[in-house]
């Protein structure tokens, strides 16, 4: 029976989530930049923290917690994959990206791309934005499934029943509120976060009488679970390759463009890292510790590795303290699904209908706002039919669509800002590319396997046993879209973009 306490707890939590929405709805009703972006006024510690929880999700909390519990110190490869790429893309990416953004006026990921290579005939925008909304479906869906594990494991709540309040609460907030409500309850739930994956660790080892027992589990449990690097190399590196869905993750990119002074930039990458790092071992402490007090998986709430941080909060923690852990699990799941939400709607609005279908229109701004509005309904909705019919785990279903945003938009947004080589051609291709793979190497439709070799196996013989979608297909998507450029034309004006660019990133 769960608490009194801990359900006034998350009642608090959840009227302050809406109380923010609603206080966020005026600011959001300008326009789309205001809606997507917050009118690119927010500084360092809300872009560096809200990056930080809409890039992590329930992945971190549920997955990487039940990961290190299952297979011990391997989880650490995971964490390296992403945390090393991050700091790369804030350091160097990010100031580009945002100069480039504001200069063209691009709210999207499409915009960024149609005005990079001057495409009239908008294809670059209708094929990027057809697969963002494919994998923000795919993405917001996993969120849903992590809620409804979260509220099963923890209140009492079925699993479906935890799947429709987990869905109810995010709607409402996001399409009220906008990026402006996101970004700020980001950040809230980024502390919860940040303070539940240090406290629970912490008083679970303390009771346990220290960190010895924890290093005592771990050795029973075998080599495997205390030695990093007793893993294959492709296993290694196919959890490294997690951090190539980084570049290509949009709910991260556009917290880039949302700063308002782009010299700040790089105080918010170090605000990021050290957070990243923190709310990482957190984790992984957290699974390691939750293996001493439940030697067994049978022992946890539905045989279930990923219910993990929940099972060890209920075992050590006091009510207050256990409700806050609770807020920190759908602190997880929000902050990343309410973004998804967003670029998604952004994806169907701006790019589908304001910039193509409508092109040359007078289309009102409060039309547009209320249209996005509407897309984010939809884009829910699509997300929670998809939910019901999954059946993976939470941490496998985040890094297809992670790996997949990665694949086909990596290469291209990176060499966009970088290489003035680069053609629209050559980045069409390598989406299309970077799609087509990800989806063979996760589950190959059968019918292609009568014209293709078994892609899985291929890999499992040739390439080190590589098989987590994301590096493949990252690879494969940036081949091709060099290889492409290199034979196709390059915009005019590339070389003068490009190099305002440099000019303007050392001011």
């Amino acid at each position: 029976m769960v608490a009194t306490t801990t359900w006034v707890v998350l009642i608090l939590y959840f009227l302050l989530l809406i109380g923010i929405g609603f206080y966020s709805s005026k600011r959001s009703s300008g326009g789309l930049t205001d809606f997507f972006l917050a009118g690119r006024g927010l500084n360092k510690w809300t872009v560096a923290l809200s990056a930080v929880s809409s890039g992590r999700s329930s992945w971190l909390i549920l997955g990487v917690t039940g990961t290190a519990y299952i297979g011990g110190l391997q989880a650490v490869w995971a964490l390296a994959g992403f945390i090393t790429v991050e700091v790369f893309m804030f350091f160097f990416l990010a100031r580009r990206f945002r100069r480039f953004s504001q200069k063209y006026n691009a709210i999207t990921i499409p915009d960024i791309l149609e005005k990079r290579f001057a495409d009239k005939t908008h294809l670059l925008r209708i094929v990027s934005a057809l697969i963002l909304v494919f994998f923000m479906v795919a993405y917001v869906g996993s969120q849903i499934v992590g809620g409804g594990i979260a509220f099963s494991s923890t209140l009492g709540f079925s699993q479906t029943g935890g799947m429709w309040f987990m869905a109810g609460i995010l709607l409402f907030y996001t399409v009220v509120g906008g990026f402006f409500a996101v970004s700020r309850t980001d950040v809230l739930q980024a502390g919860f976060m940040m303070f539940s994956l240090i406290l629970l660790p912490l008083i679970a080892i303390t009771n346990l009488g220290g960190i010895g027992a924890v290093f005592e589990m771990m050795r029973t449990q075998g080599a495997g679970f205390v030695d990093p690097f007793y893993f294959s190399f492709g296993a290694i590196i196919g959890l490294l390759g997690i951090g190539f869905g980084s570049p290509g993750n949009p709910q991260i990119m556009v917290r880039y463009m949302s700063l308002k002074n782009v010299k700040e930039m790089r105080q918010a990458a170090l605000i990021s890292t050290f957070w990243n790092v923190l709310m990482g071992w957190g984790a992984v402490m957290t699974g390691l510790s939750a293996r001493v007090y439940f030697p067994d998986v049978e022992l946890l709430p539905n045989a279930n590795q990923e219910t993990a941080f929940t099972a060890l909060g209920a075992e050590v923690l006091p009510p207050v303290l256990f409700g806050v852990m609770v807020v920190a699990v759908l602190a997880a799941i929000m902050s990343s699904a309410d973004s998804q939400l967003l670029v998604g709607a952004s994806s169907l609005v701006r790019d589908i209908y304001s910039e193509t279908l409508g092109r040359g229109k007078t289309i009102s701004n409060e039309r547009l706002v209320w249209y996005s509005r509407l897309a984010i309904v939809v884009i829910m909705g699509l997300a929670i039919v998809l939910a019901f019919q999954a059946t993976e785990l939470v941490f496998w279903m985040v890094l297809f669509a992670f790996g997949g945003l990665g694949a086909c938009f990596g290469p291209a947004l990176i060499l966009s800002f970088y290489w003035r080589g680069l053609s629209k051609a050559g980045v069409l291709s390598g989406m299309i590319v970077g799609l087509i793979v990800v989806i063979l190497v996760k589950q190959q439709p059968e019918w292609t396997l009568a014209f293709l070799p078994n892609i899985q196996q291929l890999l499992t013989d040739y390439f080190f046993g590589i098989t987590y979608e994301a590096v493949p297909a990252f690879l494969a998507s940036l081949i091709v879209t060099i290889v492409v450029s290199l034979f196709t034309k390059k915009p005019d004006f590339a070389d003068e973009m490009l190099a305002d660019l440099e000019l303007g990133t050392k001011k």
